[in-house]
């Protein structure tokens, strides 16, 4: 017997392509939709690999353009398992595509809890102190230690939940 082995459409290639278009998720901050347009354009390249038909892909596209807001370092995760959800939607032609901004909408708050408090609650605030106490010295040192406490565990964060979220 021959064990086949399930190849997914989605490659390494384009979970980095949704980890850099994460980082744009701010920038297309709106009052009526909030990040959905930053997480349509995250989510676009794995999308048209998954729908080759354009009526599916913008059918998709349009699915991500419901209110949208979490904290922009936890993004990756919900992106990426929005992907795999997607994947599985195409695969099947039973699957629930409301579950897909059923589970987004549900994991936004608590996401946002734990990265809010994590990030901008304690992690930042350690990096402040730090980078200012030896700022008041006089020492350049300061800021770069800042935005070195600050944004090193910050990206490793954002990279491994991409993969984590697929």
């Amino acid at each position: 017997m021959q064990e086949t082995k399930e190849t997914s459409l989605i490659t390494k290639k384009d979970l980095r392509s949704v980890f850099w278009r994460s980082f744009t998720m701010q920038s297309s901050w709106s009052f009526d939709k909030m990040m959905a347009y930053g997480f349509m354009y995250s989510i676009e390249k794995p999308l048209r690999k998954i729908y080759p038909k354009d009526d599916d892909y913008f059918e998709a596209l349009h699915r991500h353009t419901e209110t949208f807001n979490i904290t922009p370092h936890v993004s990756p995760f919900v992106i990426d398992l929005s992907v795999a959800m997607e994947q599985e939607c195409a695969k099947a032609d039973n699957f629930n595509k409301e579950s897909i901004n059923n589970l987004k909408v549900g994991l936004m708050g608590p996401l946002s809890g734990i990265g809010d408090s994590f990030f901008w609650g304690t992690l930042r605030l350690i990096a402040t102190g730090v980078g200012t106490s030896l700022a008041l010295q006089g020492n350049i040192l300061g800021p770069i230690l800042f935005i070195l406490i600050f944004n090193i565990p910050h990206l490793l964060f954002r990279y491994f939940a991409t993969s984590w979220g697929y």
